[in-house]
């Protein structure tokens, strides 16, 4: 297992760590909960997803990619619905715990000093290696409702 000191940077704190799962959407529109377990360690300035007691490099995912967090329903599943800059989404449910704290974690990230950058490349294809292995394509670019008055 790779030692979570040695993932952290400068400056940087666990907030909290979790074992998720992401929900996947059917073919006929339905949200189920993946069959693989997540690890997820949520610090001040990012979030780090690995496969559950796997020996992987864990995803990198910067708090400025993230776009918003909020905590809604898919189906009957209650999850941590998070968008990023690049039109992707995830959908979490955590295993055990409560998903207030979850959601209050990620909510807390911070952008990180200007001394410290995260490579956006590497940050880019993390969140695209983790929406492709999960089969999330982009959301749609939706145009704001214009209003007339």
């Amino acid at each position: 297992m790779i030692d979570e000191k040695e993932m952290l940077v400068d400056g940087e704190r666990r907030l909290g760590r979790y074992t998720i799962v992401l929900l996947q959407q059917t073919n006929s529109g339905e949200w189920q909960p993946a069959l693989m377990q997540l690890d997820a360690t949520v610090t001040n300035y990012r979030l780090l997803l690995r496969p559950f007691r796997k020996k992987y490099t864990p995803a990198c995912l910067p708090s400025h990619y993230i776009k918003s967090i909020q905590q809604t329903v898919k189906g009957k599943h209650h999850c941590v619905e998070m968008h990023f800059i690049t039109n992707h989404f995830i959908c979490m449910m955590l295993s055990t715990g409560r998903l207030e704290n979850l959601y209050d974690d990620l909510s807390a990230m911070k952008q990180p000093p200007p001394r410290f950058a995260f490579d956006d490349k590497v940050a880019r294809k993390d969140i695209e290696r983790l929406i492709t292995y999960f089969g999330r394509e982009p959301l749609p670019v939706v145009a704001p409702e214009s209003t007339n008055d």
